[in-house]
């Protein structure tokens, strides 16, 4: 449905608008709580373009994603470039009049998280180009390296207020991925934010109210 990205440049180019934003079962969301940090490794490129993408695994992939300012839980991927919903989003139509409604990129990637000493588990990393995460940092590190996925890191958080959060991403060794990571299975990462049809989609970002047979 989103499609992967095939470069660095295009990448950088989906993300400039949010740059200037404050705002950002089986467990499938990667979290750090105030104080926390995890050595993880990342499965899949960025791009496209960088050094070891495997089709088979494909890439990162880039988000739009509505929140709304009415309540930040209320929030879905933004239709206005998918063909299936005729290119209409209520909620990217609200914001030509109020920015509050604007979409934010969102880059969600498929990780391992060292859960304790020597045990990975798969997890999706969600993060935003705001200068508190960790967005714009990797996409530095894919310049450098031409890679993410050859090494581990370290991240880490500090704060635990929406002012005060702040997430550090620091590259650690280099080494071939570890056989029992590549073991793990993947999540979709096409189903990690809701695609409403547009008649649902503003009874949803005014009330919070859907049905999941819409999805």
């Amino acid at each position: 449905m989103f499609e992967t990205i095939k470069s660095l440049k295009e990448l950088e180019k989906n993300v400039v608008p949010a740059q200037n934003t404050q705002k950002s079962g089986v467990k499938k969301y990667f979290t750090v709580s105030a104080g926390e940090s995890y050595r993880i490794r990342f499965r899949q490129e960025l791009t496209e373009d960088s050094k070891h993408y495997d089709e088979e695994i494909g890439t990162a992939i880039n988000i739009p994603v509505i929140t709304s300012p009415i309540n930040w839980k209320w929030r879905a991927a933004s239709t206005a470039g998918l063909s299936k919903f005729n290119y209409r989003c209520w909620g990217t139509e609200q914001s030509v009049h109020d920015k509050a409604w604007r979409s934010k990129p969102h880059l969600v990637i498929n990780i391992a998280v060292e859960t304790e000493p020597g045990t990975w588990e798969p997890r999706v990393l969600d993060t935003t180009f705001n200068q508190r995460h960790v967005g714009l940092i990797l996409i530095e590190y894919a310049k450098e390296f031409g890679t993410i996925t050859d090494r581990f890191y370290k991240i880490s958080r500090t704060g635990s207020g929406a002012s005060d959060t702040n997430y550090s991403l620091i590259p650690l060794e280099s080494t071939d991925m570890p056989d029992n990571i590549k073991e793990l299975p993947m999540h979709d990462l096409n189903t990690l934010y809701m695609t409403l049809p547009y008649e649902k989609q503003e009874k949803f970002y005014t009330t919070g109210e859907i049905s999941k047979d819409t999805w």
